[in-house]
């Protein structure tokens, strides 16, 4: 290695050379060491697997024993490379190698693989990695385009929570895996309490610092795996599976807890937060549609509403039309 490194030539990083069959390689490995990269070295499977596991944003230089996907190296090596993993690998095979092979190893046309044929210049082989890198970046980048319209496309734009049309496409699912399962799916439904007299008394965008306020509190409220929506102009939805009613009602009672009292302050509009909801729950039996599910925690919701305001109501299923209500948070 030279005393003094250049610097690292663009799109340089960590890289492992995998070298299990002791081929000649260091003229590559001095060459990328001179040239900035970070190289580790490896010479038996078990050992690359475990860089391999440890360096998850490294690129790797594979010389292999076998080009044969059914041995135990490539079952060590191929679930942590690309397309399994972000991982993009160089394959530097023997010289009477046959190309095909390497496409039984790279089957996927998603992997960011490439091989080099014997013999090789190592500025070939630095070109072949820094491409496969691009590629690397270029993937990440589409995805996080995609990730972020179909976040566009699911979002509620005031608040950040889902909206309606992902919600109901997330019951339909939630309500068939209940109803295949036996796993008990809660719904519940929440309403802004004398929204309408916010909006009159102050303004629309006062009225929006209103709503996401309520979702944060939502947000703060349920697990990860439960999922929270705008579903209307001040109501929410919250979707809970393997949630029974009881779990659910516990639920709601803690959103409606830290709803009262909180105060939404903007400029010269004050407001007290107060809301109403409604719960119903789904054990696999007894309803044949989402839909009647929703129906229920909208039975419960009015009840809640009627009831007067700012209190859990849900659906009981053995009165089975009618609605119980807790004591209002006034």
């Amino acid at each position: 290695m030279s005393p003094h490194p250049k610097e690292p030539a663009a799109g340089a990083q960590s890289l492992l050379l995998l070298d299990h069959r002791g081929a000649e390689l260091d003229p590559l490995r001095v060459r990328l060491q001179d040239r900035g990269w970070r190289v580790q070295f490896s010479r038996a499977p078990e050992h690359s697997a475990s860089l391999l596991d440890e360096s998850p944003n490294a690129a790797a230089v594979i010389a292999p024993l076998t080009l044969s996907p059914e041995t135990s190296e490539w079952r060590l090596l191929l679930p942590r490379l690309s397309p399994h993993r972000g991982t993009p690998w160089l394959l530097l095979p023997w010289p009477d190698a046959r190309p095909s092979r390497f496409s039984e190893l790279a089957v996927d046309p998603a992997s960011l693989a490439d091989w080099l044929p014997h013999p090789f210049e190592p500025a070939e082989a630095e070109a072949r990695i820094h491409q496969l890198i691009r590629m690397a970046a270029r993937r990440e980048e589409q995805e996080s385009q995609r990730a972020a319209l179909l976040d566009q496309l699911i979002a509620d734009h005031k608040t950040g929570l889902a909206n309606d049309r992902h919600f109901r496409a997330r019951l339909e699912e939630e309500f068939a895996r209940s109803e295949r399962h036996g796993a008990p799916l809660s719904l519940l439904l929440l309403d802004v309490d004398n929204f309408k007299t916010i909006n009159d008394t102050a303004n629309y965008d006062f009225g929006d610092t209103v709503l996401r306020a309520v979702a944060g509190v939502i947000q703060q409220s349920i697990r990860n795996i439960d999922l929270a929506a705008r579903i209307g102009g001040d109501e929410f939805g919250i979707l809970m599976p393997n949630t029974n009613l009881e779990e659910s009602v516990g639920v709601a009672t803690r959103i409606l807890e830290s709803t009262s009292g909180l105060f939404v302050k903007e400029e010269d509009f004050t407001t007290e937060v107060r809301a109403s909801i409604g719960s119903a729950s789904f054990d696999g039996r007894g309803l044949s549609a989402a839909s009647q599910l929703f129906l229920r925690a909208n039975e419960a919701l009015k009840a809640a509403k009627a009831g007067g305001k700012n209190r859990v109501s849900f659906f009981d299923p053995l009165q089975r039309s009618a609605s119980k209500a807790t004591p209002s948070f006034d």
